[in-house]
């Protein structure tokens, strides 16, 4: 069985392989965090002889960057676990690692993985993946609509040139109009798909929750 700890930022992942536990040897590789990133990261596994299916990789769960990665990891059968990253700080300074950088936070993800293996990952199905895409979309045009009416707000109150404010009232309709098409697309998801219009509906009937 082999270890993989993966430090994962915006542009490029680091790793770590164990083979033979935190003590024995161990293997760094740099790459590029490019969406096919998970194939490059199966080649080089394979290149150190180590079958994709007999890996567990342990990354932290934070932000978006490393969701590519995960999810063409796991189509490929590697054993994907997520760490809190609060406790592998508190693994980290238990094994007296204070120097911190991506190489060193790769080892220590690979040595929490040997010794503190956390449960194994599964992934949101297709379904609710795609209604996160959605509500981020939703949020995204909604914080954008916001700012736009505060611009035209004011514009209105300012000597800003009628050409101006008529470019942002051009694009406040634009963004609502986009924006009741996503929420559109929102509910017919959740409708044609009878276990998320469940859960919904669940959440819907606790008191204080509404539609968001």
């Amino acid at each position: 069985m082999c270890t993989l700890g993966i430090d994962v930022s915006k542009n490029k992942i680091d790793l770590c392989l164990l083979t033979a536990g935190p003590g024995g040897k161990k293997k760094h590789k740099v790459l590029t965090n490019e969406p096919a990133v998970a194939h490059k990261v199966i080649d080089w596994l394979n290149a150190q002889r180590c079958v994709p299916e007999s890996v567990t990789v342990v990354l932290e769960a934070t932000g978006i960057y490393h969701e590519n990665l995960a999810y063409g990891l796991h189509e490929a059968g590697v054993s994907v676990c997520m760490a809190n990253p609060c406790r592998v700080r508190e693994f980290a300074h238990g094994m007296d690692i204070l120097n911190k950088n991506d190489a060193v936070d790769a080892f220590v993800l690979a040595c929490y993985g040997e010794l503190k293996p956390p449960a194994v990952w599964v992934p949101p199905s297709p379904e609710v993946r795609k209604l996160r895409a959605l509500l981020r979309q939703r949020d995204a045009l909604r914080e954008d609509v916001q700012r736009t009416v505060n611009r035209l707000e004011k514009a209105n109150s300012t000597s800003t040139p009628q050409e101006v404010i008529r470019s942002l009232e051009r694009t406040k309709s634009w963004l609502n109009e986009e924006l009741a098409r996503i929420e559109k697309l929102i509910t017919d998801h959740t409708d044609n798909d009878p276990g998320l219009k469940a859960d919904l509906d669940l959440l819907k009937s606790i008191k204080g929750v509404k539609d968001q």
